[in-house]
Formats: structure tokens, C-alpha cells, sequence
């Protein structure tokens, strides 16, 4: 067989999205054995050309539904930067579109390659399909499964082996990891530019990347069961660094909760000190002395309302100690 290079064409979904009635179904636990939640909110579909084969790979559930178009040709002679724009070219007129509608930041790759090249074939092949002149194998790993291996590369991977069905689910497995990249970062670049929200705006930001997380994020999405596809999906995926990812965005939510915390806190001491401005005026009294009496009970009052706002805009808990330091003011 010949060498073919796969392209993944992550879509704009505000300009497209992929067809609902494109090409034909393949049942998503045929292709991979993913969590239910996965397997029900993601669609695989194919259609074959005479020069090539497209395979529509949809990912999630509104607002998070992410789609993915591979185009998946022959290399022959034509070069890496040629083999693009014919891709590309190819998604907007099935798109029907004169422009191009995906994010050229994930046009990854998956190169297919027949098994039993000796180590100079193999690379010149890779040079020849990915369009590095020096292919850099740094960190590069191959894992065997059965009759095909798969190796992690740079911007997408490798996979060696002649069964069609096989590559087509190292395509869905790493559309899976582009998808949870665009998501995560999304929601990472999204949190950050919230800080000016108020309290239950922040709230209701949190509540939605919660949601995608509990709903769709795995660590590894194949079922532990199934031991051979769970290593390949951890092996293709590894140059995303998903988990730094994930990271990054676990710590914008705590950083958003404390910030929330503390704009809730506030507006409630602002209210608080509002109504109390707003309330008609105590009569003074007078001691036995006939001075006023509430000198020391207005300063009282005073430093009571300003260790409030420190203590719960610091986000601190009144101690023992801070309250018996305040009832001694009253003497």
C-alpha cells in the first residue's frame, strides 16, 4: 500500500458546521469503546471519494459540540504544502463555502504507513508525508497492537498496519483529544477575561465548565477494559499535554471561587452598611455623669462595621480572640 496522510480540520462552528446528512454512519462503540456519556453525544460518519476518504468526527453536546472533518489521501508525489490546500479545498466545497472555516492552529496529521519499512525508508517516508526535512524523534514512542503499531508525533501521529478500520479508530480517538485541547483552552482563555463579573455571573461560568467536566472529561475516555485501545489513545494523545491543560484550568476555577467569594462578601457588607445609613438615628443617652454615653458605643459601632469589611473581604473567620479583643472596647 501506499503512504496517506490524514488531515483534521477542526471546524469553526459559529461559520460551519459539519452535515447532518454526511456520508455514512459508522455506530460510535464499533469504532471506539468510550464512556456512555461519550458514546451517546458523538457521531461518526465517512464517505469515500475516488481520490480520497472524509470521515466527519463530531464530538459533545451543545454549547460544547466541537466537529471534525479528516481528509484522508494518498501522498503519491505531490507535496506536503500541496496535499494541504487540496484538503482544505476539498472542506469548503463540501461545505459549500468559499473560505476556509477551520482553525489553522489544529491542522493535525495522522500519517499511515505500511508496515515492514526499514529505518531510512521510514524516515524519508516521514519527511516526504509530514513536510519536516529533519524529522525530530525526540520522545518518540511505537507500541505494537497485534498486527499494527501506532507511534506519538509531533502535531498528530503515526500508524503502521494495512486494516483500514484499525487507523480509523486512531483517527476518532485522537479527534477526541483535539476536541478536549479546543475545549479546555477555550474555557481557560473565556475564565480569564471574567474577572469583572459580578458574583453570580462568575457563578454561572464555573457552573458550565463544571458541567463539560463532569459530563465529559476523562482522563482516558476508552474504557479501562479494553486495554489495548486505552494504551494507544494514551500513547497518540501525548504530545496535547492534556492534563497541563486541565491543570491550568482547575486553577482558574479556584482563582474565580475565591474572587467570587469575596464580590459576594462585599456586596452584602456594602448592603448591609447602606441599610444601616438609611435607618432614623438612636436618641443619645446620657450617663450618670450627664456626658453622653455613646461616644464609646459609636466608636464601638464604627470599628465593628470597618473589622467586617477587613475580615470578610480578607476572607477570614472571627475568631475567639477577635471577639474577645472587641468586647473589651466597651469597657
Amino acid at each position: 500500500m501506499d503512504t496517506k496522510v490524514g488531515l483534521f480540520f477542526l471546524l469553526n462552528t459559529d461559520k460551519a458546521k459539519a452535515p447532518a446528512d454526511f456520508g455514512m454512519n459508522l455506530p460510535v462503540s464499533s469504532v471506539a469503546p468510550l464512556y456512555e456519556s461519550l458514546e451517546e453525544n458523538c457521531r461518526f460518519t465517512k464517505v469515500n471519494y475516488p481520490d480520497c476518504t472524509v470521515y466527519g468526527l463530531s464530538y459533545f453536546s451543545k454549547p460544547y459540540q466541537t466537529d471534525i472533518m479528516v481528509v484522508v489521501r494518498d501522498m503519491d508525489s505531490i507535496g506536503r504544502k500541496h496535499l494541504e490546500t487540496q484538503c482544505a479545498f476539498q472542506i469548503s466545497e463540501m461545505l459549500s463555502l468559499n473560505e476556509p472555516v477551520h482553525y489553522g492552529e489544529y491542522l493535525h496529521q495522522a500519517i499511515w504507513m505500511p508496515r515492514g519499512l526499514q529505518k531510512q525508508e521510514f524516515l524519508n517516508t516521514l519527511t516526504h508525508a509530514s513536510g519536516d526535512p529533519e524529522p525530530n524523534l525526540d520522545g518518540v514512542t511505537r507500541k505494537y497492537t497485534g498486527s499494527n503499531w501506532s507511534m506519538n508525533y509531533h502535531r498528530g501521529f503515526i500508524f503502521g498496519g494495512k486494516q483500514e478500520a484499525c487507523f480509523a479508530r486512531s483517527l476518532a480517538l485522537y479527534g477526541l483529544g483535539l476536541a478536549y485541547h479546543f475545549q479546555l483552552n477555550s474555557m481557560i482563555n473565556r475564565l480569564s477575561q471574567m474577572t469583572s463579573l459580578g458574583g453570580d455571573q462568575l457563578n454561572r461560568a464555573q457552573l458550565e465548565v463544571q458541567r463539560f467536566c463532569a459530563q465529559y472529561l476523562f482522563d482516558n475516555p476508552v474504557r479501562s477494559r479494553h486495554h489495548e485501545q486505552y494504551e494507544n489513545y494514551q500513547l497518540i494523545v501525548k504530545t496535547l499535554d492534556l492534563q497541563t491543560l486541565e491543570q491550568q484550568l482547575r486553577k482558574k476555577l479556584q482563582d474565580l471561587q475565591r474572587l467570587a467569594e469575596l464580590k459576594s462578601g462585599r456586596e452584602s457588607i456594602e448592603g448591609g452598611l447602606g441599610l444601616a445609613a438609611e435607618s432614623r438615628p438612636v436618641p443619645e443617652a446620657r450617663n450618670g455623669n450627664g456626658d453622653q454615653a455613646g461616644g464609646r458605643g459609636g466608636t464601638k459601632l464604627v470599628l465593628a462595621a470597618l473589622l467586617g469589611v477587613v475580615v470578610a473581604a480578607a476572607g477570614l473567620a472571627y475568631s475567639d480572640s477577635l471577639l474577645a479583643w472587641f468586647r473589651g472596647l466597651g469597657g
